[in-house]
């Protein structure tokens, strides 16, 4: 089942900074470290968004893409180049993982990377179509040389070819990153594209490693990563505003701190680097393997880095699958379930998650309002 939540943030416009100034949670990550040893060089990020705004501080970091965007039906000839994003989420997903901080936009925290913008009708009138439409694009990224895909929306509608889109790409070699939406009500509002297996489903932190409570999860979590205030485009695309990422940005910095591993390990698999993310991860506090809100933990590339720690292990092996039955994405009986439970330590790698793009034709043009959409999934 879908949830659109509407997710209502105006923000505060940023003032201006210097372009040196690093924002805490690459702190905490130790990010101008890890640059020293790999920056994302070599790698290509496919984000499925809504495309991409060229702006100063994305200057030669995103390449040509491609627009699935449909038209609408009474201008059958509009055209929709992938470099264009009325909405804002695409670009603020693109600048988390490449951008150069200049601007007032955001460091990326693989600023060696490339971004394919793969542009959908996420954010406008015609969004119910955009998960049709994402299929197409992870078809087009698997067969045009992206190592991982970004997806930071979801929902229901035509998850039957998603989901084969996304078996397509594995079958090519290609690591998936989905959000798990911004509902904070567990397995009933997770997105049902992180559920696939897998699929790498990603949640979201607050700067002290702290879940946020609007963070939704489940057995479908894998990873977490940062979330919380971050620069999000605003006014219609037009300026930086200090927001909540939410899962959305949290997954940008998932599949940038992906980048960052294969980037230093380009003979791994995907199956290896997801590997070697997960057994890097700040994991629980509370001693568990795994939890339903940050999965096996917070990303934490620095480990595997700086540290040299984690096994990539076998090349073509799941490291999500297990001979357990598949878990189907109910509510959790555990009480302490619904509540956040904190993730290792404030220096924990962290990634910020924006609001879901409208999926609902309807409620778009009602409200007028971005709607942010997440289902969840989960792996075995």
């Amino acid at each position: 089942m879908i949830v659109a939540g509407v997710t209502v943030s105006a923000g505060t416009v940023m003032p201006a900074a210097a372009d040196t100034d690093l924002p805490e949670y690459l702190t905490k990550m130790r990010a101008p470290e890890m640059w020293k040893v790999a920056d994302g060089t070599g790698i290509t990020v496919a984000v499925i968004d809504s495309g991409v705004k060229d702006l100063p501080g994305l200057k030669g970091r995103v390449l040509p893409g491609v627009s699935f965007m449909e038209p609408p039906v009474d201008h059958p000839d509009e055209t929709y180049p992938p470099h264009d994003d009325f909405e804002g989420h695409g670009t603020s997903m693109t600048a988390a993982i490449v951008g150069d901080g200049s601007a007032g936009g955001p460091q990326g925290l693989a600023p060696g990377a490339k971004v394919m913008p793969i542009r959908t009708s996420i954010g406008s009138p015609m969004a119910f179509g955009a998960i049709g439409e994402s299929a197409k694009g992870v078809r087009y990224a698997a067969d045009n040389g992206a190592k991982i895909i970004n997806l930071s929306i979801g929902g229901w509608w035509s998850l039957d070819k998603i989901s084969s889109a996304v078996e397509y790409a594995q079958s090519k070699g290609v690591l998936v990153f989905v959000a798990m939406g911004n509902e904070g009500d567990g397995n009933k509002s997770a997105n049902p594209i992180a559920a696939l297996p897998g699929v790498l489903g990603v949640g979201a932190v607050d700067i002290t490693g702290e879940p946020l409570p609007s963070s939704s999860h489940g057995q479908a979590t894998d990873l977490a990563a940062f979330g919380g205030k971050a620069p999000i485009r605003c006014k219609k695309n037009t300026a930086w505003c200090m927001q909540d990422g939410g899962t959305s940005y949290a997954t940008s910095l998932a599949s940038a701190s992906a980048a960052l591993v294969w980037s230093a390990h380009p003979d791994w698999t995907a199956n290896q680097v997801a590997r070697v993310l997960i057994q890097t991860a700040g994991a629980p506090v509370d001693g568990s393997k795994r939890n339903d809100w940050v999965g096996y933990g917070i990303a934490r590339p620095s480990r595997a880095l700086l540290n040299r720690e984690g096994d990539p292990g076998a090349p073509d092996t799941d490291p999500l699958a297990s001979p357990a039955p598949v878990k189907t994405p109910t509510p959790s009986a555990d009480p302490a379930a619904a509540v956040p439970r904190r993730v290792e330590s404030a220096a924990a790698d962290s990634g910020l998650s924006w609001q879901w793009p409208a999926l609902g034709a309807f409620v778009a043009v009602v409200l007028g309002l971005g709607i942010t959409v997440i289902v969840k999934r989960r792996r075995r």
